[in-house]
């Protein structure tokens, strides 16, 4: 993997964090046992990463695709108005003051500025508040040291160009961010002016990393039997709105293995994938022989608007994301799926220029020649994009565009943190995950005020990761990953609109308000914030020269108290379940390691700790959002409502069957205290623990009501039996009150209401205290403790 309230009862409060304080323990040592084995490790020399096996291969070099080769205009059209190659200034081009800035080798100009392509420019950035805001703010000075020589020592990629440069913004480390100047990228808001005579580019957003100077979209007819890597296709023709057009030899060169040994990409299957029967977008250029050669493709399937199955109402949405989303049925080896959810039922359909939140969660890689799994989880990885419709210019239909914002630490292969759209990061053939990992990207149609500040927080973490805060590295912990980042930026996101709310439109105000308090409940769960996003969100309304720095907290603490984006499959389906309650309308993709021949590779669904114990994997998440989810004001007027309606129920039965005779209660205060001590551990928090929250499926799993209805019926019986049951192996001394019927009759009872409050709240506390009070009262002041003694006289 890459790269809060205060609550008047302290003393379950002080249980939940201890609690997590555990879970946190737990999951920082998953995290950290890589880096513990390789410190552990011998040392020798630094070995090659992934990343530089790559580079051996011609076809991954920039020299190996001349500029001066065009492909047929008629068959192939430029990824992008302005599209270029980035390369780092030499450290003595870099005069003090000067700003950040890098130079572009142009290969795709707008109409009007050919006459640029070929050449090598400076790249800027325009003199734009938030703009300056971001470079200011993420500038530093960049020096090597331990960390980074331990991350080379793993086999990771270090920017060790950087090493020893002052003033390096965030051009300078996405130029400088691999050995080689290879970073492709694609430029929007483009201004053309002069610097000191010759032509300068200034950029309004930052440069978006993309792969391919070249698309088209074909349809793929054969494979050359005597070299294995070239394929026959056939365009696409607009004018027959079919694969009817040229036909043309085209390379898809198979990768060579990284250090793992295994190759990121590899043509076998792809003539037989059902995942390209709608064509083949390919991204590349000519190379020095005119032969047109792949670096990153795209399933036309995955960008149509189209679902394959559409389900109603937030249940079954809840249901899809949570339980079907990636079950076994799901992560089959080149399976393709596309489900639309729609909370209200109303037909909605996609429409040009409509954007949307992406919530990207990919698995592990299983099988023979499959990655070491910790601890028994699959951690996966975690990350925000952005998805627009647009319309395709060679079919003119709409169709999904994605980007990504990649919040990616360190690794072998020499993925950038940074802005990405598919060809440079699931489809790219070089270290793009399509054909080794299970993706699920959940595409979910909300507010654009939302995506627009969530892109520039986004981008200010993104700049972070590649320098390390100027270290050089951004290595993983509980506290600092991913996905807790990308919660930073998205709770930041919310703090910046909160802030600027009265510029907002009045009517949409009231919507996001509701939802960015949903998502509070998840990022913050316990209503404290961590202090590193409070501070890191303050300086956002500095000034970009402000000496005040960014924090990167690594403490456990602070990895406590945003638990519930701690690991990434947990995140994915909560964020995706909050839009959903939300009332926004959700698309969901799913891939795994397309095409899907290699058969010693197998899709592993990403997991919550501990998630491929049978049972662990299945009890142990109910139990944290049971525990961890708070007793709130609502819940303790439930557990009012309920105990009110019990008690009621209960004494009248109680008088009636003469199980609770009148009788005057004889209070004793320190043995009342005494046990209510003990009540509230065995049997309140115990049994609730074991009846309810393990055993129940959680509310947010988004059980129907029949279902709700069988798991509590369950529970209420199994509940019942385990009284006379405990009353023959270990509590004789309650056995004969325990065989009674009238107490069956009222334990039922009790079971009931507190299936009631636990289903309704999704909180482990709310039965706890009914079942505690309940007890209490009834042992205490009704008569319990007499009928007990009557037991163990028997």
């Amino acid at each position: 993997m890459p790269l809060q309230r205060p609550v008047p009862m302290w003393r379950p409060r002080q249980r939940r964090h201890w609690l997590a304080g555990l879970m946190a323990f737990g999951v920082m040592a998953l995290l950290t046992l890589p880096l513990g084995r390789a410190v552990t490790a011998p040392l020798g020399g630094t070995p090659p990463t992934s990343y530089d096996l790559a580079w051996r291969a011609p076809f991954n070099r920039p020299e190996h695709y001349p500029l001066e080769r065009r492909p047929d205009p008629a068959l192939y059209r430029p990824h992008g108005e302005w599209f270029g190659r980035l390369i780092l200034p030499a450290a003595a081009e870099m005069a003090t003051g000067s700003g950040d800035w890098v130079w572009l080798e142009v290969e795709q100009a707008p109409a009007g500025q050919e006459d640029l392509i070929g050449r090598r420019l400076r790249l800027g950035w325009q003199d734009a508040p938030r703009l300056r805001a971001l470079v200011g703010k993420v500038r530093t000075p960049v020096r090597l040291g331990a960390e980074s020589r331990l991350a080379a020592q793993q086999g990771n990629v270090v920017p060790t160009r950087l090493d020893g440069r002052d003033d390096v913004g965030p051009l300078q480390t996405l130029a400088g961010a691999h050995p080689h100047d290879d970073i492709t990228v694609a430029l929007e808001e483009v201004e053309r002016e002069q610097w000191d005579g010759e032509p300068m580019l200034r950029i309004g957003r930052p440069p978006l990393q993309s792969t391919g100077r070249w698309v088209g979209l074909v349809r793929l007819l054969s494979r050359d039997p005597a070299d294995p890597e070239r394929f026959q296709v056939q365009h696409y023709d607009r004018r027959q709105e079919g694969f009817s057009g040229a036909i043309e030899n085209v390379r898809l060169p198979r990768q060579p293995p990284d250090r793992h040994g295994r190759s990121f990409f590899d043509p076998e299957g792809l003539l037989a994938t059902p995942a390209g029967a709608d064509g083949w977008y390919l991204y590349g250029a000519p190379d020095g022989d005119g032969t047109f050669t792949a670096q990153a493709l795209e399933p036309r399937l995955l960008t149509s608007l189209a679902s394959d199955r559409l389900l109603s109402g937030t249940t079954a949405g809840l249901n899809e994301i949570s339980r079907v989303n990636w079950s076994d049925g799901q992560t089959r080896r080149g399976h393709v799926s596309r489900v639309g959810l729609s909370p209200d039922g109303a037909d909605a359909p996609w429409q040009p220029d409509d954007r949307s939140l992406v919530i990207h969660n990919f698995g592990g890689i299983g099988g023979p020649d499959g990655e070491a799994i910790s601890a028994f989880t699959v951690t996966g990885h975690f990350a925000f994009g952005d998805a627009r419709v647009v319309i395709d210019p060679f079919t003119d239909q709409p169709r999904f565009d994605l980007r990504y914002h990649q919040i990616y630490a360190n690794n072998p292969n020499g993925i950038v943190s940074g802005s990405q759209d598919w060809s440079a990061y699931t489809g790219n053939l070089q270290r793009g995950w399509l054909g080794t990992r299970p993706i699920s990207d959940v595409l979910v149609r909300t507010d654009p005020l939302l995506l627009e500040e969530l892109a520039i927080q986004a981008e200010v973490l993104m700049a972070r990761y590649r320098s390390g805060d100027g270290v050089g590295v951004s290595l993983v912990s509980p506290a600092i990953s991913c996905v807790q980042d990308s919660s930073q930026a998205l709770w930041i996101a919310i703090d910046q609109l909160r802030r600027r709310r009265r510029e907002l439109d009045g009517s949409e105000l009231p919507r996001l308000a509701s939802l960015a308090q949903a998502l509070d409940s998840l990022l913050t769960p316990f209503g404290m914030v961590r202090g590193d996003w409070r501070h890191n969100a303050s300086l956002m309304d500095s000034p970009g020269d402000s000496p005040d720095r960014f924090k990167a907290s690594r403490r456990l603490w602070d990895g406590v108290l945003s638990w519930r984006s701690m690991l990434p499959r947990r995140a994915h389906d909560e964020m995706a379940g909050v839009f959903l309650r939300h009332g926004d309308r959700l698309h969901l993709v799913r891939t795994n390691q397309l095409p899907g021949a290699d058969q010693r590779l197998a899709p592993l669904a990403p997991t919550q700790l501990l998630g491929q114990l049978p049972l662990v994997g299945v009890v142990l998440p109910r139990l944290m959002d049971a525990v961890f989810t708070p007793l709130t004001g609502r819940g303790l007027a439930l557990v009012a409502l309920l105990l009110g309606g019990y008690t009621a129920m209960a004494l009248a039965l109680g008088r009636w069957t003469g199980f609770l005779p009148l009788q005057r209660p004889r209070v004793r205060p320190l043995v009342l205290v005494r046990q209510a001590v003990i009540l509230l551990l065995t049997p309140s928090l115990i049994e609730e623990t074991l009846f309810r929250a393990a055993l129940l499926p959680h509310p947010l799993d988004g059980l129907g009501g029949w279902e709700s209805a069988a798991w509590g019926a369950l529970s209420v019986g199994l509940f019942v039996v385990w009284h006379p049951l405990a009353g023959r192996l270990w509590y004789p001394q309650g056995r004969r009150l325990f065989d009674d019927g009238r107490f069956l009759l009222l334990a039922s009872l009790l079971g009931v209401v507190c299936v009631i409050a636990y289903q309704a709240t999704g909180s482990l506390w709310p039965p706890v205290l009914i079942h505690w009070l309940v007890v209490l009262i009834w042992l205490e002041l009704l008569g319990g403790r007499w009928r007990l003694g009557q037991g163990s006289q028997r």
